[in-house]
């Protein structure tokens, strides 16, 4: 692949980097490393001296409140103040209606905020396991991009292919995690789509998602395929289509590949380029580059509880694909070959679905197909 990409030309990508030795090289030579006090040779009492006029505490203000944000605020009953009895229902408004929940987000801008950054995330989890992270050990930062879209066959050849590259998440690993962890971490509206026609029966619950029926997968880092076969009915989507393509000719400079399973493969094995665009395919054509963006050692700044990576960085935006009705509600069904709507396919709402496609007795108006479509703000 590196025929094709040629990282030597491109300044942001690093050199290969073996994960497991970057770490033991660090921790041997961190002991070596001199304390600021050696380094400038001070003594006891002259060292205590200056820490005491520039130590954290000699920062602080008097009467100095701590501002903690909170993932979860506990609203107090029966008080008289109406302004705690407004929030209270609204927040109860966001917890029941997603769309509502996205869209006061998408205006307050709290996806600008990280939230490894933010204070209730050093704060101990209720319900999630305290397991202490085993030193040394490193901390991987990942990007995940949004799938690309997919060009039509007829377009091809009369619009020039630029697509567009947007970081939909963002993830720390710990090296000692394995591949399946940051997987089934990654959240992806093809996973979550719900597959079917539901128009005969569009109250009936939803038992099965597209990630429940198709659970193959693979990372491609480094020239190795790590595919997903934790479950019997996983397929090797490398080894029986994309190697032996690549072996079929020479000519073609790609190659040669291996490959390994995800399940038994971690982080510190790796050998990884900063910077540079991996792959992460699943739902069989679904394909997300992924970026290493960073390599630290775990420090006293990380969460120490294990059991919390791989855990988002960041958060982003995600903007809502509004009903084509309303205009105001984001999209829960995508109706086809309905001959009384202006376009095939069309988008709407859950409210405007039933009031344009189906009587008052919930019987079906003339011949359509209708499948549930999963908003991307609803699901993060």
């Amino acid at each position: 692949m590196e025929n094709i990409h040629k990282s030597a030309s491109r300044p942001w990508i690093s050199d290969r980097i073996n994960v497991k030795e970057f770490r033991d090289d660090w921790f041997a030579t961190s002991p070596c490393l001199k304390s600021t006090k050696e380094v400038f040779q001070l003594k006891d009492k002259e060292f205590a001296e200056i820490e005491a006029e520039c130590g954290l505490d000699a920062m602080k203000c008097l009467s100095q409140l701590d501002v903690k944000v909170y993932k979860n605020i506990v609203m107090p009953i029966n008080s008289g103040l109406k302004t705690l009895g407004v929030q209270k229902e609204d927040l109860e408004k966001r917890e029941n209606n997603p769309d509502y929940d996205a869209l006061v987000k998408e205006s307050r801008k709290v996806y600008s905020c990280p939230p490894a950054e933010m204070n209730y995330y050093s704060e101990e989890h209720t319900g999630v396991p305290f397991e202490e992270v085993v030193k040394p050990e490193v901390v991987l930062s990942i990007q995940i991009f949004r799938p690309e879209k997919k060009v039509a066959v007829f377009q091809r050849s009369t619009t020039q292919r630029n697509p567009g590259f947007n970081i939909d998440q963002e993830f720390m690993v710990l090296g000692s995690q394995f591949l399946t962890e940051l997987r089934d971490k990654i959240i992806c509206i093809s996973d979550e789509a719900i597959p079917g026609d539901y128009s005969e029966h569009p109250n009936m619950s939803v038992e099965v998602r597209c990630k429940d029926l198709y659970k193959s997968g693979f990372f491609y880092i480094d020239g190795v395929f790590y595919n997903d076969l934790r479950h019997k009915d996983c397929r090797d989507y490398s080894s029986k289509t994309i190697i032996k393509w690549a072996a079929s000719r020479e000519d073609r400079g790609i190659g040669p590949f291996q490959k390994a399973t995800m399940e038994r493969t971690q982080f510190i094995d790796l050998n990884i380029q900063l910077g540079y665009p991996y792959v992460y395919v699943h739902q069989g054509n679904c394909e997300h580059l992924i970026v290493f963006s960073d390599l630290l050692m775990h420090s006293s700044h990380h969460s120490n509880n294990r059991n919390e990576y791989p855990r988002h960085a960041v958060l982003k935006q995600k903007k809502r694909t509004l009903c084509m009705v309303c205009q105001k509600h984001a999209v829960e069904w995508i109706v086809h070959d309905n001959k009384l709507l202006p376009q095939n396919p069309f988008f709407f709402c859950k409210q405007c679905f039933f009031s344009f496609n189906y009587d008052e007795n919930n019987k079906k108006i003339g011949d359509f197909r209708a499948y549930h479509r999963i908003d991307r703000s609803t699901i993060m």
